[in-house]
């Protein structure tokens, strides 16, 4: 008799448990991109338009950012919950204090590269003579000084002119200037939606893997809500793998969600974006998973930049990913 009424005490407080968590009110919560709603956001807006983060309790709304510096102070100072910006920019905040961590990145595959009209520089040794117009402490102008200096490129081989971002294709294919560094499915795919000729030589085939963009928190959201942000990680993920199966699925999504975005520009860098979600260390992994090794080279790339002090790589990034 007592096991009995023990037992269905048990199962009165699991039933209540469940009824509580059934009717427990969804947490209201912000995901900064780093610019306007492009090719590499598609995935969280895949993921919202279907309802996968409401499946793990998040009510989210994705919003434009202004670079990702910007995202990563918005983020850091509890303006946004979630974030999404270039590991390098994160990484140079986080070593001056800001408390950010990387939670998933879906572009481990650097997509920097220098972007040239007609012939494609096949090494950076072709670069010296050029002049080079770049946005001073941009993070693809980081990227290649790091490229200079690995291959040992003396400053005094090439020009270096300063541009705004806003100006920096338009530059190039006025030929004020011979070449520019830009991410593939930014800078590039603007380029080449207004030229053929244009070419891109990504710095990770020449053995300079710099991670690209990636969703972080605040250290503090990962330490008081672990179980929020792997939802988060989940949902988004499973946005992505659907983008993946379905690109035109990805590409509606975004563009109905934000009507202003060129759906030419989306559906041409999407397949580009894909390309780089897997480095040559996170091959076997699962999607979004990030490699120590890829972490190194890019703290060492970003030590020009501003990268403070000598932490290890794993102070600025966690897995969450589930295997």
């Amino acid at each position: 008799m007592n096991l009995l009424r023990l037992a269905a005490l048990l199962f009165s407080i699991a039933l209540s448990a469940f009824a509580g968590a059934q009717g427990t009110k969804p947490v209201d919560a912000t995901l900064r991109l780093d610019w306007v709603p492009g090719s590499h956001h598609v995935g969280p807006v895949l993921a919202v338009q279907r309802g996968y983060y409401a499946k793990e309790g998040i009510n989210l709304e994705v919003k434009p950012g202004r670079g990702s510096g910007s995202t990563v102070q918005v983020v850091a100072t509890g303006g946004d919950l979630f974030g999404f910006a270039d590991a390098g920019t994160m990484a140079i905040a986080a070593s001056k204090g800001a408390p950010v961590i990387m939670v998933a990145n879906t572009t481990p595959r650097g997509p920097v590269g220098i972007i040239t009209l007609g012939k494609k520089i096949g090494s950076p040794k072709e670069l010296e003579g050029k002049t080079i117009g770049a946005v001073p402490n941009g993070a693809d102008a980081v990227a290649m000084l790091a490229v200079f200096k690995k291959f040992n490129i003396p400053e005094g081989s090439y020009r270096m002119i300063s541009v705004e971002a806003a100006s920096k294709t338009a530059a190039l294919l006025t030929r004020k200037v011979d070449a520019i560094p830009g991410f593939r499915f930014g800078d590039y795919l603007r380029a080449y939606t207004q030229s053929s000729d244009v070419q891109i030589a990504l710095f990770s085939d020449w053995g300079m893997n710099v991670l690209g963009n990636g969703y972080f928190v605040s250290t503090s959201t990962l330490q008081q809500k672990p179980e929020l942000v792997r939802g988060f990680v989940r949902a988004t993920l499973r946005g992505w793998q659907d983008a993946i199966s379905d690109p035109k699925a990805g590409v509606d999504a975004l563009v109905a969600a934000y009507p202003d975005a060129n759906r030419k520009f989306v559906e041409l860098g999407l397949p580009m974006v894909i390309e780089h979600m897997y480095s040559d260390a996170t091959k076997g992994k699962p999607l979004g998973w990030m490699a120590e090794e890829d972490w190194k080279m890019t703290l060492e790339a970003m030590k020009p930049a501003g990268l403070e002090g000598n932490q290890p790589p794993q102070v600025f990034y966690r897995n969450l990913v589930d295997k």
